[in-house]
């Protein structure tokens, strides 16, 4: 959260210049004045860092899809993604996150429950940038649609195999030239029941296709972030469980691979359930 302790920094500065050049610090009880000043002007930065945003947005077109990520609009929209996670009182635990391929782009998957998810990995991951396949409604969201289609954002249609063929070869064509990794949920959509819904075993050829690593985690307890907020915390559990290699699968086929990577997800699931319950 970079964006997050320079704002903290800056608030610290401010609010001791306030005290000191003002003469207050003649005057033993205006030291309970420092955290007004801190969250005055750490709100000032905060208003002031939207309004950028929101500025920046009007010039952006609403229809121009980039060539490649650029790191600058994904570095804001992850910092502001992480800003919303801490505003929401999550609280995230990393899990394995160690297994994380190093100097290599690679492809990750895992379980869909919340708009939060997405966040999650940007947040447990160091991979920088990390660039998610996305339902189209994403990108024609107001000002952050656009932000995120600057970043590179990658929309895939599941009903039309053309544009859904686009979109894997784009994301596959990130990873094999060096521009980014992959964040991609082959549920296919949010899943609202229990348990974990059918993989997309289309979604693994962006692996094959890049012949990159296939990095599988769980993320646990993100639905409940929204329905706690704001009067209780949320603590929720991101796990790396296994980093498949091009050679763990390539004589695999992408429903074999889906089909493992599910089962992986689900059993890791319902560990997790097994041992609240005892």
């Amino acid at each position: 959260m970079i964006a997050h302790n320079i704002m903290m920094a800056l608030s610290i500065i401010t609010s001791f210049l306030i005290y000191f050049l003002t003469g207050q610090y003649l005057y033993w009880y205006c030291i309970f004045f420092l955290p007004l000043y801190y969250i005055g002007a750490y709100l000032i930065l905060m208003i002031i860092y939207m309004l950028f945003i929101a500025i920046v947005s009007w010039f952006l077109n609403k229809k121009e899809i980039p060539e490649k990520p650029n790191r600058f609009f994904y570095g804001i929209i992850r910092e502001t993604a992480i800003f919303g996670l801490f505003f929401s009182r999550c609280k995230v635990k990393k899990v394995n996150c160690n297994l994380e391929p190093k100097k290599t782009r690679y492809m990750i998957v895992s379980n869909h429950k919340s708009n939060y998810d997405p966040i999650i990995a940007f947040k447990c991951l160091k991979e920088d940038p990390i660039i998610c396949v996305t339902k189209p409604e994403i990108l024609e969201m107001p000002v952050a649609g656009k932000w995120a289609r600057y970043s590179g954002f990658i929309p895939i249609l599941r009903d039309d195999i053309q544009q859904a063929a686009t979109a894997i070869n784009t994301a596959a064509k990130y990873i094999k030239e060096d521009k980014a990794s992959i964040c991609i949920y082959p549920e296919g959509t949010r899943n609202r029941e229990d348990g974990l819904l059918d993989f997309h075993p289309g979604s693994f050829k962006i692996a094959f296709r890049s012949k990159c690593p296939i990095v599988i985690a769980s993320t646990k307890n993100s639905m409940n972030i929204k329905k706690n907020f704001p009067f209780k915390r949320t603590t929720v559990t991101f796990k790396i469980i296994e980093v498949l290699y091009y050679d763990d699968y390539k004589d695999k086929s992408t429903s074999d691979v889906a089909k493992y990577a599910r089962n992986l997800i689900e059993n890791d699931l319902k560990n997790e359930a097994l041992s609240k319950i005892r």
